[in-house]
């Protein structure tokens, strides 16, 4: 259990994701410039060959990805998002230059397969642990922190900055660092938040990609970021160390007066992940890639004359006084407009009423438009608008705003540096 809280004066508490300071194994170091060229040598494979492939790949640029005076949690989402885009490129190029669509060679694509996704897996955990303690530190600013910090996992009194952190997470063997923060009399809630606030981050890149497969962007090789983030809950929870957050979660529920035993919230991050939507997709996206070569991932859905109803995607949440269940659909009418719809109920700890999520996005011409709004019958909703504008060329442009006043669990999770606005450009590969 984490150290009972004193009743004032200042609190630091150091975590990370699973293993303890001491139990970091060899060090590859010298081995990361190699590692990155390979990287990004493999998502390059065939560059020049996947302009004969029919499905375009979107890379995005974000204010907030420019920001890198100041890091945030979305900016390491984005950049995610673009290495993943680079390596579907890379797949579908090297699959047209090798001659893997034909029928057949079911073996030698799955092998590409398991080569690209990971290449993938190692570039995607880079980028998912360091979004992971971005949000932990974001999380303990938001709850009045003096510092949050990251130091190394070697020598705790030597402190790290976090694109040194990003670099050191491209070495699979070794935890890069642990985050640290300093509060003044913190409540077991705010502690629950900020512990918690890693593993909802990784949640939330797997809930993402479920939504891009279910509105028609799927391809197989999502399958290493979400896999990588879907699971990690269940590791998570299966670490008891000093510096394990998960530990450190389950006992400020305690603190809380809420008995909540990290076995079942093992059990219910496993069974939220073989009852998702984009967890089946994506596992008849790899069967079919091994068939015929087809890398595009289709959503598993009920076909109702031109609409579409996907299958739901189920995700379990870490809240500051619970672990929550959230069941989410898309409805698709043609190419144009999409609905969805989520139910974000508490199961272990406080109870409370069920927060819903509606949304709706609708294509007009050139122009996209999508609005949605988050409520739990407590307060103000947690809203958040988009714009987007086709400006030829296979490019676009437009900006996202996105509102709240803390009132939802939503909210804490996905944004805790509070309200804002960013402009994002688009161009299809």
């Amino acid at each position: 259990m984490p150290p009972r809280v004193p009743p004032a004066a200042s609190f630091e508490r150091s975590c990370d994701r699973s293993r303890a300071p001491g139990s970091r194994v060899n060090s590859l170091r010298p081995f990361l410039p190699a590692a990155l060229c390979l990287l990004l040598g493999i998502s390059a494979l065939g560059a020049q060959e996947a302009a004969r492939d029919p499905r375009a790949h979107t890379l995005e640029l974000g204010t907030d990805m420019l920001r890198f005076d100041q890091p945030s949690t979305r900016l390491f989402l984005g950049w995610h998002r673009d290495v993943n885009a680079l390596f579907r490129a890379g797949l579908d190029g090297t699959t047209v230059l090798l001659d893997l669509r034909r029928p057949g060679p079911w073996i030698e694509r799955l092998g590409l397969l398991a080569v690209f996704a990971a290449t993938n897996a190692a570039a995607s955990r880079a980028f998912s642990i360091t979004a992971h303690d971005q949000a932990h530190m974001e999380a303990a600013l938001a709850i009045g922190a003096s510092r949050a910090y990251l130091v190394h996992t070697s020598d705790p009194s030597v402190e790290m900055g976090i694109w040194e952190f990003l670099l050191e997470a491209f070495d699979p063997t070794r935890e890069p660092g642990l985050y640290t923060y300093v509060v003044t009399a913190p409540t077991a809630r705010q502690m629950a938040y900020v512990a918690g606030e890693g593993l909802d981050t990784n949640l939330l890149i797997a809930a993402t990609i479920a939504a891009a497969i279910d509105e028609g962007d799927g391809h197989v090789m999502d399958v290493a970021p979400y896999m990588l983030n879907k699971l990690w809950g269940v590791g998570y929870f299966q670490e008891t160390g000093p510096t394990a957050d998960a530990a450190a979660y389950i006992g400020d529920l305690d603190l809380q007066g809420q008995v909540v035993s990290a076995q079942r919230v093992i059990t219910l991050q496993a069974v939220s992940l073989l009852a998702s939507g984009g967890f089946l997709s994506l596992a008849r996206g790899v069967i079919d890639f091994a068939a015929d070569g087809r890398a595009s991932v289709q959503p598993l859905a009920l076909e109702l004359g031109g609409t579409s109803l996907c299958w739901p995607e189920v995700t379990t949440w870490l809240n500051p006084d619970n672990v929550s269940v959230q069941v989410s659909t898309r409805i698709r009418w043609g190419q144009r407009l999409v609905w969805w719809a989520g139910v974000d109920v508490p199961a272990l700890g406080a109870g409370g009423a069920p927060e819903l999520t509606l949304g709706c996005a609708l294509g007009l011409g050139p122009v996209r438009l999508e609005g949605e709004a988050t409520d739990r019958a407590l307060g103000f909703p947690f809203v958040r608008c988009s714009l987007e504008l086709d400006v030829g060329g296979g490019a676009s442009i437009g900006a996202e705003g996105f509102y709240g006043q803390g009132a939802t669990m939503r909210e804490l999770r996905e944004y805790p540096a509070g309200p804002g606005v960013s402009a994002i450009l688009r161009a299809r590969l």
